[in-house]
């Protein structure tokens, strides 16, 4: 199987997504695994992962087109995203899952250089505009249904504030930001009602014709992450509380396919590794005594993983949500794309269900499904002159 699909991505996309007169919009997702940001003039993504690096960090070559710096006030400067990864070693622990993914991430320093980071990729000029020195910053994110009350006043504090600091991507000249937030500046949703927005309108803010039948009807959100599985339902056009797994994501699925790899092969991958063997589809075993190598493939374990968690989350929802009087089942979610079709063969069997792709009103992949939705969701409040 073609592992690549598997790794999270990077993604600097110029488009017009829409804007209001004074107001620059950003919408962020920040991910388990990536970032996601939509804002009045890109999309873009990068996965979740920065480094300390020396301030005369260089690259013996010319640096690789993903890669993005970042530079602190206080001259501390950081490898974000992917090339980030790139330099994990196979045995690595000094990155934690649970300082990488557990849900109390506000206070660590990274959580707060990925959040600027997404920040800045959403304010950089390209051809479909620029922000204006009197423009406004209003940001609009998410949480999981689950830590939505319990996390919502600590996402908004740590967002909150002056934050001073420069990119440099690729091989571009470093560009500083100011931005200036303030608690009324920010906005946070749960974070399936993102993709429940997003099926319900096309990109210039309107209303997808026949949106009536997901916001009157009966829905499940389905949105599978690398960190959780969130669910979201609307039954018969009533709100139903949703619920968060936070063993039923990609992690969970990289976590087994560590083991079998181990098993296997005799390989150690901890799971922040693992990304960058997803390029490859390979591990590579070394014997230190005989300075001999070998390299494993593992996309057999991995799909074998894949398709054993992707079942569990299934049933799991089946047993607790009663699928077969549901009308619609909304597919997002990175996690998700990777099931789609595995989830539409076990739902085949009810005919009243149809499975519906949370990308369906966009060309994107699944993953900007729920960011798609914040900036829109957004956008049309502060349009009606709301907040």
């Amino acid at each position: 199987m073609d592992t690549k699909r598997f790794r999270t991505r990077t993604e600097f996309i110029e488009r017009n997504n829409g804007r209001v007169p004074h107001v620059w919009e950003l919408a962020l997702d920040i991910g388990y695994s990536s970032v996601k940001i939509f804002s009045p003039n890109s999309v873009a993504s990068f996965p979740s992962y920065a480094k300390k690096v020396p301030e005369d960090f260089q690259f013996a070559g010319a640096s690789p087109k993903s890669t993005i710096l970042y530079r602190d006030d206080k001259g501390q400067t950081w490898l974000v995203g992917e090339v980030a990864q790139d330099m994990i070693k196979s045995d690595d622990t000094s990155d934690t899952e649970g300082a990488l993914y557990g849900r109390d991430r506000y206070q660590d320093e990274m959580f707060l250089v990925i959040a600027r980071t997404g920040m800045g990729l959403g304010l950089m000029k390209n051809r479909f505009g620029e922000i204006s020195a009197t423009d406004r910053v209003f940001l609009q994110t998410g949480l999981p249904e689950r830590y939505f009350r319990g996390d919502k006043d600590d996402l908004t504090e740590c967002l909150t504030g002056i934050h001073t600091f420069e990119l440099k991507t690729g091989n571009r000249e470093w560009k500083k930001f100011t931005i200036n937030l303030t608690k009324n500046d920010i906005r946070v949703m749960e974070q399936p009602k993102g993709t429940l927005f997003s099926i319900c309108v096309n990109n210039d803010g309107s209303n997808k014709q026949g949106f009536e039948k997901y916001l009157g009807g009966s829905v499940i959100i389905f949105d599978a992450g690398f960190g959780t599985l969130d669910t979201f339902g609307v039954f018969n056009g009533s709100v139903e509380n949703g619920e968060t797994y936070d063993n039923l994501g990609m992690k969970r699925v990289l976590q087994e396919t560590s083991k079998m790899i181990r098993d296997s092969f005799g390989v150690e991958v901890s799971v922040p590794a693992m990304q960058k063997h997803l390029e490859t589809g390979t591990v590579r075993y070394i014997n230190k005594r005989k300075l001999e190598s070998k390299d494993y493939e593992f996309g057999d374990l991995l799909d074998k993983a894949s398709l054993k968690v992707c079942d569990e989350a299934i049933n799991k929802i089946a047993s607790s949500m009663n699928v077969g009087e549901y009308e619609y089942f909304v597919v997002t979610g990175g996690t998700g794309e990777a099931w789609y079709q595995r989830i539409c063969e076990r739902l085949k069997g009810l005919p009243t269900l149809t499975v519906v792709p949370g990308n369906q009103n966009d060309a994107l992949p699944f993953i900007y499904s729920n960011v798609r939705g914040y900036y829109l969701y957004r956008y049309n409040k502060l349009r009606q002159g709301k907040q």
